[in-house]
């Protein structure tokens, strides 16, 4: 094939362009420029990727938590821990007052002003009566860890110390060393019983929020306990009717009443969901309407709104039914809030069902305490993924 002289020029051209230094450093920075964007785009998929697994896996988590089959026809499920040792529990409920708390002594004026005295005195003893004494939140995926912190934080057991007087021969002066004593055996087992029954409490509400997905190990769900320790009204934490916005909650006495709630079951017979009852038989147990968009700032009146007063004729069988119902110290109640409420249907297993529509979240609300009445309240809920 013969070449033309313009082919040639050309072609010559080009070879002497690539061999030119200034060529050649266009080149290399193209091809820099063509890595370093290649380089970007790698990394933003990368970024990408990583985002989109995280999402995933929190979705995954999430997911893991499906409403359990005991709250397909109830909202509410009592089970009863008995405390063991209760007198070691008072220590939490116990108030640590300051010299000045402890003796009140009335100064020059308040002698010389009775009333002032008087005030002062009521003031204290209201103060005594009704506080806030202790309050502690420990996070656990084990139970017997989580059960383990709550007893430390708590400082039931206090470790003994005991003071070893020396004598110092040399300067003739007596010294005193503090060592730290093992607890007697009967400490340690009262202290063992403690940590197991809180133990329980905590395994018994990882196995209500766990999936069966982890072949019945519980101990990789993130939970929070938390133990309030008070005295008189201000252990009444929530005196209106309402349902908690969680998937389910544990709330158990430890010292003094438990929470007080309304079943389902009660408010769906009593309401005139029996097959027996008519429409215009049916009476309201609870106004669910009130219980969401009320705005009334009297607990006393919301609370009557909500739950009309002397609703307790049963309309199947018209003898009276107590509608609210009461905890007893130790009563461990799972409470149905309105995250499973509104749960998506999910297919039928071993441990999880399809949500009864019907089954809305647990109403409830705090007892009324006395003053000076004691009260050490236990709650356990997920930790929410963040």
């Amino acid at each position: 094939m013969h070449l033309t002289l313009l082919q040639i020029i050309s072609i010559n051209s080009f070879q002497l362009g690539r061999n030119n230094p200034a060529f050649l450093m266009r080149s290399s920075s193209s091809s820099i420029k063509n890595s370093s964007n290649a380089h970007a785009e790698l990394s933003s998929t990368t970024i990408t990727a990583e985002k989109q697994l995280q999402h995933s896996q929190q979705q995954q988590q999430q997911q893991q938590h499906h409403r359990h089959v005991i709250f397909q026809h109830t909202n509410a499920v009592s089970k009863s821990f008995p405390i063991p040792h209760p007198n070691i529990w008072r220590k939490f409920v116990t108030p640590t007052t300051s010299p000045d708390e402890s003796s009140h002594n009335p100064s020059f004026w308040e002698q010389l002003l009775p009333s002032s005295s008087s005030s002062s005195s009521s003031a204290h003893q209201n103060k005594k009566q009704n506080q806030l004494v202790n309050d502690i939140t420990v996070q656990f995926d084990d139970p017997t860890i989580g059960a383990y912190e709550l007893v430390k934080q708590c400082q039931l057991f206090l470790p003994q110390q005991h003071n070893d007087d020396t004598n110092n021969h040399d300067n003739n002066k007596q010294s005193t060393t503090t060592t730290t004593l093992p607890p007697p055996e009967n400490v340690m087992m009262e202290q063992q019983d403690i940590i197991q029954h809180l133990t329980d409490i905590l395994s018994y509400f990882q196995s209500v929020v766990s999936s069966p997905d982890t072949n019945n190990n519980n101990n990789n769900i993130k939970c929070q306990a938390r133990i309030v320790s008070s005295i008189g009204k201000n252990g009444i934490k929530c005196p209106r009717w309402h349902a908690d916005h969680v998937p389910v909650r544990l709330v158990m006495s430890i010292i003094g009443p438990g929470c007080e709630y309304i079943p389902h079951e009660v408010e769906v017979i009593m309401g005139g969901g029996g097959s027996s009852s008519s429409s215009n038989e049916r009476v309201v147990v609870v106004d669910r309407n009130a219980l969401n968009t009320l705005d009334e700032d009297d607990t006393r009146i919301a609370n009557d709104i909500i739950v009309p007063p002397n609703n307790n004729i049963n309309l199947n069988t018209g003898k009276k039914t107590t509608i609210i119902t009461s905890a007893m110290e130790g009563d461990a109640v799972l409470l149905m809030g309105r995250a499973w409420e509104e749960e998506e249907e999910e297919e039928e297993d071993n441990h999880f069902t399809k949500p009864n529509k019907n089954v809305l979240a647990a109403v409830h609300r705090s007892p009324v305490l006395s003053p000076g009445q004691e009260r050490i309240l236990l709650t356990v809920d997920l930790v929410p993924p963040s």
